[in-house]
């Protein structure tokens, strides 16, 4: 039998889409992380943090692991703003730079994947793993397009198109 993609499932997809995709533009374009990227990671990932608590998503020894990796974003921010001054000043210290790397590599995936288990419980209680497979495939095959668009924005957008946005004009705009 063949799985469609409706109501949650569809919902979910274009969610963390329209998530993955600005983040990953701006970093191909601009080769930085935005605060407001930034601000989402941190308040997404503090509210399922919560969530673990009153709602925990399933049964775990490693749930402490789990909020380990979604207080993370917050611990950075606060982190950043009292012991380096700012979230700007600590990305220029290595030790900063290298949790939130970590925050990426690890925090964001386990966020992106606790949102497909509370917007679409019942793909992740299938045992057939693929749509949940399909699902993540889906959001990291997003994120590579946001990034190479963004690299290549010159190809798709003019630096008019920046300017009138109120985005600065990255370095490899095209004239317009």
């Amino acid at each position: 039998m063949r799985r469609r993609i409706t109501g949650p499932l569809a919902v979910t997809s274009v969610t963390l889409g329209l998530i993955t995709w600005p983040l990953a533009f701006n970093l191909g374009a601009y080769g930085e992380v935005f605060y407001d990227d930034v601000f989402r990671i941190v308040v997404a990932s503090s509210v399922l943090f919560v969530i673990t608590f009153v709602t925990p998503p399933y049964r775990s020894p490693w749930i402490w692991v789990v909020r380990a990796a979604l207080i993370s974003p917050l611990a950075w921010l606060l982190t950043a703003a009292f012991v380096a001054g700012s979230t700007s000043e600590a990305l220029d210290r290595p030790a900063f730079v290298a949790w939130l790397i970590a925050i990426f590599v690890v925090s964001v995936p386990i966020s992106l994947r606790l949102l497909i288990d509370l917007f679409t419980p019942e793909v992740s209680e299938l045992p057939d793993r693929r749509p949940a497979l399909a699902l993540a495939a889906l959001v990291v095959v997003v994120g590579i397009i946001g990034f190479s668009a963004g690299r290549n924005n010159d190809r798709f957008l003019t630096c008019y198109d920046f300017a009138v946005a109120g985005s600065s004009e990255p370095e490899n705009c095209a004239p317009g």
